[in-house]
């Protein structure tokens, strides 16, 4: 019997969290039946306590994963992780860091600008301390590598690495708009950017229904519900979902014929289940991405004026959509090995240490 992994995440309502988590930890139990206790980094402190008494004593490993932690966060740590940087050295089991990213790029976000000194030391000295590392994007390993970070490795997002069954393409087409931070259209933000999308995804909804199509919004936040809401008024045939259950999610993924997508997850999730997609960016993190996939033809800032391009590119994948979806799959078999050599990895260190 192997004992728990202590998993650290956002834990929130984000669904690309929800993706990661569900990714790495199916992985693992297909190779090893280890239990994991899984632990919000937004409200449950690392105590010394905690350390001593429950994690060296109760747990085969402490697991950070998924989101952009790395990011300047008004914790103990300095970024978000809710553990003071002096007690990173009395952990004395192995500390694995997976998939994480560094956030700190959105315009206009409270967060934007270089990690502080004291933020880049308390990275570096985890990163040290850890078998192992993996970074969602080039930028994260840029930072860290910066810093003086020597043992990490680019590879995609764990999201990316979700089991879908192969189903039938129907005429069907996903769309997602986003709205978590303030400059697309926060409460606390402008909505200038907030109406453009919706005017612009209803307009390529109702061109899309005039071709034949089923237009499916898929909600990656709850409160993209309040978008789904506008752009039913607008198309009145839109479909939509809106649900934690990350399996309806790629379900849904997987029989439409492509993606017109904002929020990054929505484009890995795409991609998870070989449906090619066209992203309107909005930040560098979205970008990256798409280099390394190879697919930055198909990604668009989402601040200029993208309609005609949308149009534009959407007949693309009308035209094309089966042999990009045969090139995702490609791809992602691919960069598999490299996620499954980094599940070993862990499952390995948990065999030689039980």
């Amino acid at each position: 019997m192997y004992k728990t992994i202590a998993y650290y995440h956002v834990g929130t309502g984000n669904r690309g969290d929800m993706a990661i988590k569900k990714s790495i930890t199916e992985a693992i139990q297909q190779r090893l039946k280890v239990p994991f206790a899984f632990f919000n980094t937004k409200y449950e402190e690392l105590t010394e306590k905690r350390i001593v008494n429950q994690l060296n004593t109760d747990c085969s490993m402490l697991m950070i994963a998924g989101s952009g932690l790395y990011t300047n966060y008004p914790m103990s740590s300095g970024w978000y992780f809710p553990c003071k940087t002096e007690l990173f050295e009395k952990i004395k089991v192995p500390i694995a860091l997976v998939g994480i990213g560094c956030n700190n790029t959105i315009k206009n976000d409270m967060y934007q600008g270089d990690l502080k000194p004291d933020t880049q030391d308390s990275i570096k000295l985890i990163n040290d301390l850890s078998f192992i590392s993996t970074v969602r994007d080039v930028r994260t390993y840029n930072v860290l590598k910066k810093i003086g970070v020597k043992n990490h490795k680019l590879i995609l997002d764990p999201g990316n690495f979700l089991e879908v069954p192969i189903v039938p393409k129907e005429k069907r087409v996903a769309i997602n708009v986003c709205q978590h931070i303030p400059i697309l259209g926060r409460f606390d933000g402008t909505m200038e950017t907030r109406t453009k999308n919706i005017e612009y995804f209803s307009r390529i909804s109702n061109y899309l229904i005039d071709k034949g199509y089923k237009v499916v919004f898929i909600a990656h936040d709850a409160l993209e519900h309040s978008l789904i809401e506008e752009l039913s008024t607008r198309v009145k045939e839109l479909e939509y979902v809106n649900t934690d259950n990350i399996d309806i999610m790629l379900r849904e993924y997987a029989r439409c014929e492509f993606t017109i997508a904002m929020k990054m997850h929505s484009t890995i999730l795409s991609f998870a289940a070989g449906t090619p997609f066209i992203s309107l960016l909005y930040d560098h993190k979205s970008l990256e991405y798409n280099r390394l996939i190879n697919w930055s033809a198909f990604g668009y800032s989402v601040f200029e004026d993208y309609y005609e391009w949308l149009e534009k590119t959407v007949d693309i994948l009308i035209e094309s959509g089966e042999f990009y979806s045969r090139q995702f799959r490609k791809i992602k078999k691919i960069e598999q090995i490299e996620f499954d050599k980094s599940i070993d990895t862990i499952c390995e260190k948990i065999q030689s240490i039980s």
